[in-house]
């Protein structure tokens, strides 16, 4: 008998979940937009949509929503849960929705698919989306062996492999390696735009386009994991205008080659 999961969001990785899961897990679904609904059993993304009364029983809970929206969510629907059920979330932020998970009385653990794209939602879904990438898992759960290796199984059945990280470490790690670039990017496209105009990017190359592009994404999206990782993000944004300030000494003294040098060397070590 296949495992049951209930995606409660069917965007972007809710719903490349569900696709790629397609004869894996008996899929079940909810979104609150009627229309994404109706898309998501024309695309196969789940084998049925219920409501949430039912869904929050199944053996595997998946709340694929907004990131700041995810508190919320559970503490809305508190006394629904099945006391056996495993609830697991894909937020890019991970202590607040720990702390709030807490509450829970079922098995609960933190989750995070290293995966996405710029462009969001259903129409934008993707089965191999998570194929080869990273999902991390809390350590802070109440998971016992059979919960935790269904968990496992779970991230195996997308041909992601898991790795534990504290909420701590997650949500400090992705501060700088996601929600830093997109403000740098964001920064950089605002600085240019409000400058030159939009004209001037008639003029530009793969540089300026690669360097920007995460400026696309959603800005709901976008702001959730900045305002639930607010105290993080300030710290690494101030701590890089004191490096810009770094860089722009070393051009006024002539000494910018050797970081220059440097850089490269380093970032062709890792990609």
């Amino acid at each position: 008998m296949l495992n049951s999961i209930f995606i409660v969001g069917l965007g972007l990785i809710g719903g490349s979940i569900g696709l790629k899961l397609k004869g894996k897990w008996n899929r079940f679904g909810f979104d609150i937009d009627e229309n994404i609904r109706k898309r998501a059993i024309e695309k196969d993304l789940v084998d049925e949509i219920i409501d949430l009364n039912d869904g929050l029983k199944k053996d595997l809970i998946l709340i694929s929503i907004p990131v700041q929206f995810i508190k919320d969510f559970i503490k809305e629907n508190i006394d629904k849960f099945d006391k056996n059920s495993i609830v697991i979330d894909t937020g890019s932020t991970k202590r607040e929705i720990i702390s709030q998970m807490r509450s829970l009385n079922c098995f609960c653990i933190g989750g995070h698919p290293i995966a996405g794209k710029e462009r969001n939602g259903i129409e934008n879904i993707d089965k191999d989306l998570f194929k080869g990438k990273l999902f991390i898992l809390t350590q802070e759960n109440n998971l016992n062996e059979e919960k935790m290796n269904l968990v496992k199984n779970f991230i195996s059945d997308l041909e992601s492999f898991h790795y534990f990280l504290t909420a701590e470490e997650h949500d400090k790690i992705f501060s700088l390696l996601s929600h830093l670039p997109y403000l740098l990017s964001i920064s950089l496209f605002y600085y240019i735009y409000k400058k030159e105009g939009l004209e001037i990017f008639k003029f530009g190359g793969p540089g300026i386009k690669d360097m920007t592009r995460i400026a696309s994404q959603d800005p709901v999206m976008s702001y959730g994991f900045i305002e639930t990782n607010i105290d993080f993000v300030k710290i690494y944004l101030l701590e890089f205008i004191k490096n810009l300030e770094e860089i722009y000494e070393k051009l006024e003294k002539d000494e910018i080659f050797m970081i220059l040098k440097e850089t490269k060397e380093k970032r062709d070590m890792i990609w």
